[in-house]
């Protein structure tokens, strides 16, 4: 299951406004509004297995879903850019050749 195009951040980033500019196999970009300020993210794509049962902590072997990173993955498989252009050139250095 891919990320959602546009999203309203929980948690760390509740009320952020995130909006897809572009996706590969594998990464993303994501222009962030955070009250009218504006960056952009550019990320690895990481797929986690669906929990099936919360209580028991049971994780499916089949199913997966891509998750945005958290704060502690920045300058590992996320990086924050202030411009549109500086985002699109790391996100073409993490493109799959093919």
């Amino acid at each position: 299951m891919e990320l959602p195009k546009i999203f309203i951040g929980k948690g760390e980033v509740k009320g952020f406004l995130f909006n897809q500019v572009s996706s590969n196999k594998e990464a993303y970009i994501y222009k962030v509004d955070n009250k009218g300020v504006f960056y952009y993210e550019v990320f690895r794509r990481v797929k986690t297995p669906i929990c099936i049962d919360f209580e028991k902590r049971i994780y499916s072997d089949t199913e997966f879903k891509e998750v945005y990173p958290k704060s502690k993955q920045f300058g590992i498989s996320a990086w924050s850019f202030s411009s549109i252009e500086k985002a699109t050139e790391k996100f073409n250095t993490l493109k799959s050749i093919d």
